[in-house]
């Protein structure tokens, strides 16, 4: 299978049978004389989406594996939302850009656990928020998010479920 660091969705297919999603293919039913051409709802409905989500996410190869940096959509214009998936662990950061708040809150996704959040912390972009986390004995560690120039940046080294995941990822850019 591909990485997902390179373009996966172009071709539309699936990697296992090479099936081809695509709504490119045209319909016809004639009904007493008339021809209806359409393309199938559910096809078309399969492509947006995939367009949609890639278009807000940034994939980032990293040693352990690709990192996923997803832009969450927001109603307040100064408020940026990401959620940053690495592994089994997602840091969701959502930043005031004005005031240059920051808020971090990280997750590790357990199995038979599901979804439990292991950290939280509010702070200044301009001084940075380190966090340590931790929920023996699945997963230990710190991130620290912080400002470098325009770029905000995460820096982490966890270890969750006997993998160890460590590296400096730019979440966005500041206007």
């Amino acid at each position: 299978m591909p990485s997902l660091a390179e373009p996966p969705f172009k071709k539309y297919q699936d990697w296992d049978d090479d099936t081809i999603i695509s709504g490119e293919r045209e319909y016809s039913l004639v009904l007493h004389g008339r021809t209806f051409t359409h393309f199938p709802p559910c096809a078309s409905d399969i492509i947006r989406a995939i367009q949609g989500f890639e278009s807000n996410v940034k994939v980032i190869k990293t040693q352990q594996g690709d990192a996923f940096v997803y832009a969450v959509e927001s109603n307040d214009e100064n408020t940026k939302t990401y959620k940053v998936v690495i592994g089994p662990i997602e840091i969701d950061v959502t930043i005031d850009v004005n005031k240059l708040t920051i808020v971090i809150e990280v997750y590790v996704t357990i199995p038979f656990v599901g979804k439990v959040q292991v950290a939280k912390a509010v702070g200044n972009l301009r001084d940075g928020v380190k966090l340590t986390i931790g929920y023996p004995p699945f997963v230990g560690g710190s991130l620290t998010v912080k400002l470098d120039g325009k770029d905000v940046v995460l820096e982490y080294s966890i270890d969750a479920l006997g993998w160890n995941y460590h590296g400096k990822i730019v979440v966005f850019t500041l206007p």
